[in-house]
């Protein structure tokens, strides 16, 4: 092989795009944190400051509760022994229930009956002041100050709506650790006030629990009666229709068969015997016309044949012994010779006559079929004609049955109702577990340390949040705009696809055929659109994708992309798999190959035999079966050889493909780069460092001009979302992953 100059692919180029200075490391969050630590300081502060001023402005607040607990032991025994039937709260229902308990019509009823409208000190007056109308109060007065209008106060007339305002927003009403149990609390700077609405509110709902119970079971029964006797006029109507359409139609039968169908049944019988005989006499009669000899195997017991077989074994042994004595010329031996052959012709005539018999059996079978199969013919003709009468027979009947069972169900259950009702008592689902009593410890000692802490750690993170948006400290590239600035190139994104389905068809290119409305298929397009763009102008066939390390993905790129030329053009593609140290491109789309870029080195005319054609996909692909790591890869890309290679690819296809080892860990790309007209560079999303992508550009900034696209793969679509919220929730939702069926 020829010799290999390093220096020719490193020549400078006439212009380049400008790489931008490498982001922040995360290994400097240290260092801003020490640079910006006053303004943690300085939030931790505000924030403990806003905390002691919040809760040294709050009143004492006591609150006081209550436990209800929701037991349906007693009430389904009452169910299962016809005792009541009452509905029973399951545990998914008890979540309702603290909707049902904090609903204003109980409310309402424990205002009327505390006559809290009436308490100035409960619905509020010119002396009692909350914290939040005191912050608005100094609001307005700093307002007016500066000038302006003092904002108007919305006031309620009617004292039951502000009661009921007031009420609600202390009320709590929750579901305890175990899910029967609800908690029931009201807080209030009057203890006392607070245990006494706590336990209206608990016997109110118990009154109207026990009231909903009765009005609904006296609606039940009646709603049930109804049905009764609208079910009983049915049955009725559906059995007189029965009787009128068999009288009309002249069905008669026993059971739900009629007479045509029992004659049908035994005519099927009889149908089945005759073919089976008939078909045991044609197998006799073929057997006997291939080999007339066999008719002895289904006449073994004839008398006159076995009687001449016998006769034919006797001359055998005479034959035998006189032979023995005489000579087989003597005129006795003759004489028997002859005699056994006259046996042999009888037998043989037996054998005939006995196979004639077998045909006549087969048409006497096939004729008693024939009979048979006539008159099941015209019964079944008989069964046709009344077919629709009896379908339409059955039918009725069916609708009778079934009204007549509805209604004996429904006749059971007003029974059963009407003996319940005549028991006035209803117990509730639910007990009582403790009620509530004035509290004498303040809710807000208890919150005082938690807001101080919650306080610090708000401002704490506060502050820190604000040093971070001063900072940029992630070192990896997360937006396209990251990789344009650091790069100077063109950039577009591939999100990640979460997906198992949509993982294996991305690994093999057959997403872009089976998801064509994604997001991940529309930038494939846009990638198409450059290089499409790149051959117009300058004529280039030959695309080569790259990366800085491994694992970035340019496999699934350089596979998917070839994919989507072949799919969604005329355009012939051809892809290599160029990188000899791991193959992945190979151990995807061709892993059964034996022969392919090696071999195509060695012989670069015969390029076509040693390329795997993938119809599915409309692209050929020249795999890399090596089966070990090659060491003199470099000096294979390198030589005349792999030139030539190249130039029968251009000659043969519309765009060839391929795929090089990462510029990071090895030199190959190099002797690949001056076969290439045009490059896509793939970047991992979070992981790749922006100093490795600006040291391999670098190095190779004789291919900046021949950049096409970088591809920042493998994006979290949540993080997309979030990056790209600018673009509003149109854009987002424009794309579907719908499967193309």
């Amino acid at each position: 092989m020829a010799s290999i100059d390093y220096n020719q692919v490193t020549d400078g180029a006439a212009h380049q795009p400008a790489i931008g200075p490498v982001q922040p490391e995360v290994s400097d969050l240290v260092g801003i944190a020490r640079r910006g630590w006053l303004f943690i300081v300085a939030g931790m502060t505000f924030g403990l400051v806003c905390a002691l001023v919040a809760s040294s402005t709050m009143p004492p607040v006591y609150k006081a509760s209550s436990r209800i607990v929701f037991e349906k032991t007693l009430p389904r025994y009452m169910q299962t022994n016809k005792v009541s039937n009452e509905p029973i709260i399951d545990d998914y229902d008890t979540l309702g229930q603290t909707y049902v308990i904090s609903s204003e019509s109980i409310l309402l009823q424990v205002i009327r009956s505390l006559s809290l409208a009436n308490d100035p000190n409960f619905v509020g007056g010119k002396d009692s002041q909350t914290l939040g109308s005191r912050v608005r109060g100094l609001f307005g007065n700093i307002t007016e100050a500066f000038g302006y209008p003092k904002p108007v106060e919305s006031k309620l007339d009617d004292p039951e709506k502000i009661a009921l305002g007031n009420l609600v927003r202390d009320l709590s009403v929750s579901r305890e650790d175990v899910a029967s149990v609800i908690s029931v609390a009201f807080s209030s700077n009057d203890p006392a006030r607070a245990a006494a609405i706590v336990n209206a509110i608990v016997d109110c709902y118990v009154n109207d629990t026990i009231a909903s119970k009765m009005k609904s079971t006296a609606v039940a029964g009646k709603v049930v009666q109804e049905r009764a006797e609208e079910l009983k006029q049915q049955a009725k109507d559906a059995e007189r229709a029965v009787l009128e359409y068999k009288m009309a139609n002249n069905l008669v039968g026993t059971g739900t068969t009629t007479l045509s169908g029992e004659q049908l049944a035994t005519l099927q019988t009889h149908m089945t015997n005759a073919r089976v005989a008939m078909a045991e006499a044609k197998a006799r009669m073929e057997r006997i016309a291939k080999d007339p000899d066999a008719s002895a195997l289904f006449a073994p017991d004839n008398e006159l044949i076995s009687r001449m077989r016998s006769e034919l074994l006797d001359l055998s042994v005479r034959a035998k012994d006189i032979e023995g004595r005489v000579g087989k010329d003597h005129l006795a031996v003759v004489k028997v010779h002859k005699r056994m052959e006259e046996v042999r012709e009888a037998i043989a005539t037996e054998q005939k006559r006995v196979a004639g018999t077998f045909g006549k059996n087969y048409e006497l079978a096939r004729a008693q079929y024939d009979e048979l199969s006539a008159a099941m013919s015209r019964t079944m003709g008989e069964e046709g004609a009344n077919g629709d009468a009896k379908a339409r027979m059955r039918e009725l009947e069916s609708a009778a049955e079934t009204l007549r069972s509805l209604y004996n169900q429904t006749l059971q259950q007003f029974s059963q109702m009407n003996r319940v009702d005549a028991q006035p008592a209803f117990t509730p689902d639910f007990r009582v577990l403790m009620r509530a009593s004035p509290p004498t410890q303040t809710e807000s000692s208890k919150k005082r340390w938690l807001i101080l802490a919650g306080g610090s750690m708000i401002g704490l993170l506060l502050g820190a949040a604000f040093v971070l948006a001063r900072n940029f400290p992630f070192g990896v590239f997360r937006t396209a705009q990251q990789v344009t600035h650091a790069t100077g190139l063109t950039c577009v994104v591939l999100p990640e696809l979460p997906g198992a389905d949509e993982q294996a068809s991305l690994r093999t290119g057959e997403y872009a055929l089976n998801w064509p409305y994604s997001r991940f298929s529309q930038t494939l397009r846009s990638i198409w659109a450059t290089i499409n763009i790149a051959q117009r102008e300058t004529g280039s066939k030959v695309v080569c994708v790259v990366s800085s390390s491994p694992g970035e993905g340019k496999t699934t790129v350089a596979i998917n992309l070839a994919a989507h030329f072949g799919l969604h053009s005329n355009t012939r593609v051809l892809v290599i798999d160029a990188d000899f140290h791991r193959q992945s491109l190979t151990n995807r789309v061709a892993p059964d190959a034996t022969i392919g870029f090696i071999e195509a080195l060695e012989e670069p005319r015969a390029l076509a035999k040693f390329i795997v054609r993938k119809e599915r996909l409309n692209m050929d692909v020249l795999p890399c079966p090596a089966s070990e790591r090659l060491a003199n890869a470099a000096e294979l890309l390198g030589t005349k050889e792999m030139e030539q290679l190249i130039e029968v690819a251009r000659e043969s296809y519309d765009l060839v493909i391929i795929e090089a080892p990462p510029m990071a860990a090895v030199v190959d790309y190099k002797m690949i780069a001056r076969h290439c007209s045009g490059f896509v560079f793939v970047i991992e999303w979070g992981k790749t460092s922006q100093r490795l992508v600006r040291e391999c550009l670098s190095d190779a900034s004789v291919l900046l001009d021949r950049v096409h696209c970088v591809v920042l793969n493998k994006v979290d679509p949540t993080a997309l979302r979030s990056i790209e919220h600018y673009k509003g929730n149109g854009f987002q939702n424009y794309y579907t992953d719908q499967k193309r069926v």
